[in-house]
C-alpha cells in the first residue's frame, strides 16, 4: 500500500517491506506491484481531467501555458524522451517517481500502454536501486 502512495512510493514501501521480515525480493516484488498498480488508474484519471480543465474558461488559461511549455520541449523529449521518462522514474529521488511520471506521460502526449511500459521499467529500475541501497547500508540481505 505504501509503494502506492505520491511521493513515498517505491522508496518507502520496499524498506519497509524488507524491515518488516519480507526477503528483499519479496519486498520488491510486492513493492514494484504495488507502485506500478495506480499507474493505468491515474492515466485515466488524468486523461479525463485534462479534458474537464479544456473546458473551464477560467482553468484554460493556466491549462494553455502548461500545455505550451510542454510543447516548446517536446522535439527535445520526442528525441530523448522514452529514456528521460525512464530515467526520471529510475533514479530514486523525491518527487521523481511514478504519479510525477505520469503527469509527463499526458503533458508530452506518449500514449498510455508506452508511458505503462516505460514507467513499469523504471519502477523496476528504482526497486533495485533501493534494494541495493538498503541492503548496503543495513544489512538486511534476508
Amino acid at each position: 500500500m505504501l509503494s502506492a502512495m505520491p511521493i513515498v512510493e517505491i522508496r518507502g514501501g520496499l524498506p519497509l517491506g524488507m524491515y518488516l521480515g519480507l526477503s528483499r525480493w519479496e519486498a520488491l516484488f510486492v513493492s514494484v506491484l504495488g507502485n506500478i498498480a495506480i499507474i493505468f488508474p491515474l492515466l485515466w484519471v488524468l486523461t479525463r481531467i485534462e479534458k474537464v480543465l479544456a473546458m473551464n474558461k477560467y482553468v484554460r488559461r493556466v491549462y494553455d501555458r502548461m500545455v505550451r511549455k510542454a510543447e516548446g520541449k517536446r522535439e527535445s523529449f520526442r528525441r530523448f524522451g522514452k529514456y528521460a521518462l525512464f530515467l526520471f522514474v529510475a533514479i530514486p529521488l523525491p518527487t521523481t517517481g511514478a504519479w510525477t511520471a505520469c503527469v509527463a506521460a499526458r503533458l508530452f502526449k506518449i500514449p498510455d500502454r508506452e508511458a505503462f511500459v516505460i514507467i513499469t521499467l523504471g519502477v523496476i529500475a528504482s526497486g533495485l536501486l533501493v534494494m541495493a541501497k538498503v541492503v548496503t547500508i543495513t544489512g538486511l540481505a534476508m
